[in-house]
C-alpha cells in the first residue's frame, strides 16, 4: 500500500487509517455530489474546522491528486443555488443552508387515540422536491436537533395517518452509520478491516419525529416496525445495494426508548460519548443508548464477509 508519510493536507500527516477511510468513503458513496462527498470525508476525519473556505479547497485539490493516481474517483462538480453567508476574509465563504419556517407547518389540533383507529397508516417515501422541502421544514421546526446536515446516502419518510382526514403525523430519516462504535463492532464481531469494507451495510435512524400534537398510542413503534419492513427495497431502488442492519442512538436522559423496544430493536448499552470517528455533532454532549435492528437473519455473515451481499440477501 501507499506510504502515508508522503501525504500531508493542511499541515496534517495522514495515517494509513486516514487514507483507508478516504478511499473507502469514495467507494461507499458514488452518488453523492462532490461537495457532499468532501464534507462526509471531513467529518469522518474529524476535520469539521476545514469545511468552507480555503482549507476545504486545499483538501479537494489533494483528492484530485489521488484521483490522478487512480486511488479514488471523484464525482463531477455540481453548480448549486443556495443561501451563502460571508465569513472571514474576502476570499473565504461558507455555505449556510437556511430552511425557512412557513405557515404550512403550523401545529394542528391535538389528536388522541390508538394506532388501530387511524388505519391505514402509511410510511411514505419522500421522492420529490416539494415533499422533501416540506419534510425538512417539519424537522427543522419540531425536532430538537433540527434538520442538521446528514452525510452519505439517505432516505426520508413521512408518517401518514387516516381517520377523518388523511394527514402527516411524523418524519423518519435514515442516513450513514456511525464510523466507529465499540459496543456495536464487538456485538457484530467486526475486525477493523471488516468495518472499513462493509460499514455501508449499516444505516442509522438519524431523525425520528412524531409531531407534538399527534398523541396516538403505539404510532411510533408501529412506524418503526413498518419502515424496517420496506427500507431494504427502497434503498436498493435508489442506491443499488441493500443494508442488513439498522442502528440509532437515544438520549437516555430525555427518552426511555420505549418505541424502539416495542418494535423489537436490541439495546446494546451506552456509547462512551464522543468517539474519534463520531459522525454527528448531536452525539457529543453525553453518552447515548445504542439500539440495533437486524434486517436479515444472517446479518453477521454479510457484515463479516462470510456471505456476499446480493439477490439472496432478501
Amino acid at each position: 500500500m501507499m506510504n502515508s508519510e508522503e501525504y500531508i493536507v493542511n499541515g496534517r500527516v495522514l495515517s494509513d487509517e486516514d487514507m483507508m477511510q478516504i478511499i473507502e468513503i469514495a467507494k461507499m458513496y458514488p452518488k453523492l455530489d462532490r461537495e457532499e462527498l468532501i464534507r462526509t470525508m471531513c467529518v469522518n476525519l474529524r476535520w469539521g474546522s476545514i469545511i468552507g473556505g480555503k482549507k476545504e479547497i486545499a483538501f479537494e485539490e489533494f483528492l484530485l491528486e489521488l484521483e490522478k493516481k487512480g486511488l479514488i474517483k471523484l464525482p463531477a462538480k455540481k453548480v448549486k443555488k443556495g443561501n451563502w453567508s460571508r465569513k472571514g476574509n474576502k476570499n473565504a465563504f461558507k455555505k449556510k443552508r437556511i430552511i425557512p419556517i412557513t405557515c404550512r407547518t403550523e401545529p394542528g389540533e391535538d389528536i388522541y387515540g390508538i394506532v388501530n383507529e387511524f388505519m391505514p397508516v402509511k410510511i411514505e417515501l419522500v421522492n420529490d422536491i416539494e415533499k422533501e422541502s416540506l419534510w425538512e421544514e417539519y424537522v427543522e421546526r419540531y425536532h430538537e436537533l433540527k434538520y442538521g446536515s446528514p452525510f452519505g446516502d439517505r432516505l426520508k419518510y413521512f408518517i401518514e395517518i387516516g381517520g377523518e382526514k388523511r394527514q402527516y403525523a411524523g418524519c423518519i430519516m435514515f442516513s450513514a452509520s456511525a464510523w466507529s462504535l465499540a459496543a456495536r463492532d464487538k456485538w457484530i464481531g467486526w475486525t477493523k478491516q471488516d468495518r472499513v469494507s462493509r460499514l455501508y451495510l449499516i444505516i442509522n435512524n438519524t431523525r425520528f419525529l412524531i409531531f407534538p400534537w399527534i398523541k396516538i398510542k403505539n404510532l411510533a413503534s408501529w412506524s418503526l416496525a413498518e419502515v424496517s419492513r420496506i427500507i431494504r427495497e427502497d434503498w436498493w431502488k435508489k442506491y443499488r445495494y441493500e443494508p442488513v442492519l439498522l442502528e440509532t442512538f437515544v438520549d437516555a436522559q430525555k427518552y426511555t426508548g420505549a418505541s424502539y423496544k416495542a418494535a423489537n430493536w436490541i439495546c446494546l448499552g451506552n456509547t462512551k460519548g464522543r468517539g474519534r470517528q463520531d459522525r454527528y455533532n448531536e452525539y457529543l454532549s453525553s453518552p447515548k443508548r445504542i439500539y440495533m435492528y437486524p434486517l436479515v437473519k444472517e446479518f453477521r455473515d454479510y457484515l463479516t464477509g462470510k456471505k456476499e451481499v446480493g439477490g439472496d440477501s432478501k
